[in-house]
């Protein structure tokens, strides 16, 4: 009991050490922070529209677009210096100064753990949340090591925690207009770095978000080469599927308590479809979401399609054993059903969820290998395959 007690009051110590330290330092620095400068020029954005970056001779300042309001006011802007000596801070809501290189991060999206990676930045993670659905062997080493702290449930992660480990930044994933778990960050003085990639609407423009996370370790330069490979060989990997002569026809996703949820026309993986020169029948259709439709309806329109993806089954008889009627589907038939499952861990950790983002060429080839595997013959899986 008494080393219960002990541990409550050290940590109402650190939290409160830590609010006065960043409540003195943000009153004695603010004056100082200047967010008018001599403008040079701005990034080249080519396929993501939730963020902008300009490059000014005083600062380089990020722009995150607000996808809920009307008013074209910006979600967050960051305005980002070249120091290693000055605390990053909220300046007032949605705005924030920051010095870069970034050197600690708390990390509330799995996407991030691979633009970090390719920017050489991963050492920078000392926090993470819902550690045990991880993929990353590096995080969960480090995870089991100590090294970096599992904070926790993503949509209401340990705040003390937080605190102590006293990051620089941390990266959440903005699901709405108002974020508690954000507000009460910014309460403590933690300036949060928003990430909305996952609102894109095709793969390069969800990678393409490399070059936000860049320049607050003024990489910018360094992400834009590592994209243009990306893009590249995403390119690459489009064009062996213009010569196709009749498209194969696409189902996704899987029945889920009674319903089974199919991308929008104007989703990302309708994108990925229409680049692997895949048939989808909501092709045409104007939802960015997800469709939702009965067992039924799905039966009578996917009934003679070619390929299933997405499927939530490791066999075939499992998958029967789960609902007989899947047996009237004819990728079921033809034995051409894949599943997201190629790199798993035990807990739960799926790589499809996070490396996938960064990588949309892999995610393209393992598209075009399921469909047309002629032109993928020298290919091996990244991210699907296919049910034993």
């Amino acid at each position: 009991m008494r080393v219960t007690n002990f541990k409550k009051i050290n940590n109402i110590i650190v939290i409160f050490s830590v609010l006065v330290l960043v409540g003195c330092y943000s009153g004695k620095e603010k004056r100082e922070i200047i967010t008018e400068g001599t403008f040079l020029y701005t990034e080249e954005i080519r396929h993501a529209e939730g963020f902008s970056i300009d490059y000014y001779k005083e600062f380089t300042k990020v722009t995150i677009n607000n996808p809920w309001g009307n008013d074209h006011k910006p979600y967050a802007e960051y305005y980002i210096y070249k120091s290693g000596d000055n605390k990053n801070r909220v300046l007032e809501k949605g705005k924030y100064a920051f010095y870069a290189p970034l050197s600690s991060l708390i990390v509330n999206t799995f996407s991030y753990f691979e633009f970090l990676n390719l920017l050489n930045e991963l050492e920078t993670v000392t926090g993470v949340t819902d550690g045990f659905r991880i993929y990353n062997p590096s995080i969960l080493g480090k995870i089991e090591r100590g090294l970096v702290k599992d904070l926790g449930d993503p949509f209401n992660p340990n705040i003390e925690n937080t605190i102590e480990l006293n990051p620089g930044a941390v990266i959440n994933s903005a699901y709405a207009q108002n974020d508690s778990y954000s507000e009460r960050l910014l309460m403590t003085g933690i300036p949060v770095i928003y990430s909305l990639e996952w609102m894109e609407e095709t793969p390069l423009a969800r990678a393409e978000w490399i070059k936000m996370i860049a320049a607050f370790f003024d990489k910018g330069d360094i992400a834009s080469h590592i994209f243009d490979d990306i893009e590249n060989r995403y390119t690459d990997v489009k064009k062996k599927v213009e010569g196709v002569g009749k498209r194969k026809s696409v189902l996704a996703g899987d029945n889920f308590q009674g319903t089974w949820y199919l991308p929008g026309g104007e989703s990302f993986n309708a994108a990925l479809f229409r680049d692997a020169g895949l048939h989808y029948v909501y092709e045409n259709n104007y939802q960015r979401g997800s469709i939702g439709l009965d067992i039924e309806s799905v039966l009578t329109q996917f009934a003679n399609t070619d390929i299933w993806l997405g499927c939530e089954a490791s066999s075939y008889n499992q998958l029967i054993n789960k609902d007989s009627k899947y047996r009237l589907l004819g990728p079921v038939n033809k034995r051409q059903v894949f599943n997201n499952h190629n790199r798993t861990t035990t807990s739960g950790g799926n790589d499809y969820f996070e490396s996938a983002i960064a990588n949309p060429d892999l995610l393209l080839s393992d598209m075009v290998k399921a469909a047309y595997p002629e032109l993928m013959s020298n290919y091996s899986y990244s991210y699907i395959k296919p049910l034993n």
